[in-house]
Parts: structure tokens; sequence; C-alpha cells
């Protein structure tokens, strides 16, 4: 046991000395979690998003002012009046909304073809076209109810209740949102790779004693393997945990003072969450001394840390949220650890789960923990006995 401690102190010291590795393991997920939360909340926030483009208005503005109010009440349009031909980016002016001037026309059945011309930006997501389409559909049945309800002598009350049937169709919650907002998809994301990330520097480390021969020079000492290596991860689970606290701080405090949506943990479960933390810290660890074992250089350990953690990142929801992914990358996800915590993260911080809850993705980081850990505990001893 005194073994243990001697060589967790000396890990210890090398970790905090070591300014580099602790710059990288918490200002970069830090910033990540800054960026993309606020990036992202407008996306995320699917209720309140507003999509902005041109309305171009040919006709007599008179005649159409009925329609273009129900334009405006439309929640997700915000039209800027413009002249045709405007450039349209993702970054501006989605699209370009234009009636022709014989739009009255049109709308009266008095002439064949459309009456409205929609024009989207190039680049504009298939998602958000159909949502814009959609919108202005909407507006239109909209104004030819309320015109038909006219001339059949009834109001606008009569129209949205009898013939459109406003609050026929109602959306029930069972109290929980189910669609992550972008700050607890932020926080759970980028902290899970900011923990798989930590196997360039454990690797780093043990590559470099091992080349200077202090892990034999330790062996020679009487210290079972074990022993080593427990005291060596120790402290970088530590540091996950620190993480954990570092980012869900990052979310409540900080983010809110940018500007942003600030990270609630009311309703969620501690204990859960500080499990799927350390099951996620026990399978990053178990990933970076299998890498360690292997690679032969501190250039090796580095490629298949960043290009490992790159790869389980991409399929793993942690850069693209996997609910927009299409099915056939949802279905591979399931391959990437990060994917597992990932959903353990979210069905504590999103939907209130406890630790019996989370038992399955839990079991997941556990199991392949186990099995990495046993791959490089046997690689290792014969690395070993054949020095």
């Amino acid at each position: 046991m005194n073994a243990f401690w001697a060589s967790l102190r000396k890990e210890s010291l090398l970790l905090i000395r070591d300014w580099h590795a602790l710059l990288v393991l918490f200002a970069m997920p830090s910033l990540f979690v800054l960026i993309m939360s606020l990036a992202l909340e407008e996306r995320f926030d699917d209720g309140g998003v507003q999509l902005p483009g041109y309305l171009v208005v040919e006709t007599e503005t008179e005649s159409v002012e009925p329609f273009l109010a129900e334009l405006d009440a439309v929640p997700n349009l915000a039209l800027t009046p413009a002249t045709a031909g405007e450039p349209l980016r993702t970054d501006g002016a989605l699209y370009e909304l234009r009636l022709p001037r014989d739009f009255t026309l049109a709308l009266e059945g008095r002439r064949d073809g459309p009456g409205i011309y929609l024009r989207f930006a190039p680049e504009l997501a298939q998602r958000d076209r159909l949502l814009i389409e959609a919108a202005v559909q909407e507006a239109l049945a909209r104004y030819n109810t309320v015109e038909i309800a006219r001339e059949l002598g009834y109001d606008r009350e009569y129209a949205e209740t009898e013939l459109l049937r406003q609050g026929f169709i109602a959306v029930v919650s069972d109290g929980q949102a189910h669609t992550p907002s972008a700050v607890q998809q932020s926080v759970s994301a980028w902290l899970i790779f900011a923990m798989f990330f930590i196997a360039i520097p454990i690797s780093t480390t043990v590559i470099q004693e091992r080349q200077q021969r202090t892990l034999m020079r330790l062996r020679t000492f009487g210290m079972p393997i074990w022993v080593l290596y427990s005291a060596k991860l120790f402290p970088y689970f530590v540091v996950n945990l620190v993480q954990l606290l570092a980012m869900l701080a990052i979310g409540i405090f900080l983010l809110p003072l940018l500007g942003g949506q600030g990270l609630s943990l009311a309703g969620v479960n501690l204990a859960a969450l500080l499990a799927i933390g350390a099951s996620t810290s026990l399978a990053a660890l178990a990933l970076a001394s299998l890498i360690a074992t292997v690679a032969r250089s501190v250039e090796q350990a580095t490629v298949a840390s960043g290009a490992l953690n790159i790869v389980f990142a991409a399929l793993g929801g942690i850069m693209i949220p996997t609910f927009v992914m299409p099915p056939v990358l949802q279905t591979l996800a399931q391959i990437s650890p990060m994917a597992w915590s990932l959903n353990g993260f979210l069905d504590a911080l999103v939907r209130g789960a406890n630790v019996g809850d989370l038992a399955g993705s839990c079991a997941l980081l556990l199991g392949s923990a186990a099995i990495l850990w046993l791959a490089s505990a046997g690689i290792l001893k014969r690395g070993t006995d054949h020095d």
C-alpha cells in the first residue's frame, strides 16, 4: 500500500506540472461548450426559430393586405420588403417570397398556375425549405378559410373555430422535455470528448517512461504492475470528474452571462450524472491504456488517440446530434462508446433518469472498459516479461 501511495504521489505531481495537458483537457472542452451552445441555441429551440426572408410584392399592396397580415401572423417567418432578384445566403435572407402582378387573379381562380413563387438560398437545408413552404401554405389556407367564411356571412372567429378547427390538435406533454437543448447537448458532448481525449497525455507519459526504462526500474523494486498502473490512472480519473463539474458550472453560470441559455439541474438526479460520468471515465482510461501499451512511440499514440476520438465523436453524436442523422448513421452510431455515454448523459439531463435507468449505458461502458483493460494487461505483461 505504501508503494501505491508513493506511485500515486509521483503521478499526481507529474500531471500537475504538465500544464500543457491540463490546458488542453480543460480549456478545449470549455471553449467548445461555449461556442457550440451559443451557435446552436436557435437551431435546437424549434419553437422560437425565425427564418428571415425577402418579401417581393409586384401587385397592388392594397389588394393583398389581408394575405400579408396572415403572413405576419406566422411566427416562423421574418419577412423584409425587397425587390426581386436579391442574393440569398444562409447567413442572411434564406428565401424570397414573391407575389406576382396577377396574384389576385390567381387567388380568385381567374388564372391558372401558381400565384406565389418561392426562391431559396442554394445551400439551404431541405428541412428548412419544407418548413418555409409549410408556413406559407398555412398562411394561404388561413386567408382562404377566412374569406370563405365572410362570403357565407360568418366572422373570423367562426372560421378559426368551426372551419380551421383551431385548438383541435393538442400537444400532450408528460412534464419532461425529450429534445435536448443546445446547452444540454453541448455540455454532454464535449465533456465526453474531453474525457476520451485524455488518452493523449496518458499514452505519452507511459511511452516516455517505457523508453526511459522507468517502468522496468520500478518493477525491480517488486511493485506489481497493477499497482503502477492504478496509481498512474487514478489522477486522470479525478481529472475527468473535475471536468464534469467544470463543464456543468460553465453551463449553469457562464453561459447565461454571455447571453445564452443556462443549464438547469432542476429535476436532475445527481447520482445518475456521477454514475454515467464515472463509467465514461473508466471506459476512456481503458482505451488510453490500450493505446499506450500498443503504440511504440509518442507519435503513434498521438495519431491513434486523435483518430479514434474523431471517428468515435463523428459517429457518436458529439459533432452532429444523432437525431438529425439518417437512419443508417444512427445505427452505426451504436458502435461508438461516446454514443453510449451521450445517451446516458442526455437521459439524466433531459429525462431526469435515475441510476437504475442508466444501467444499460453504464453496463456498455463498463463492459468495454473491462475488455480493453484485459487486452492492455495481457499485452503489457507479455512486454514486461520479454524485457
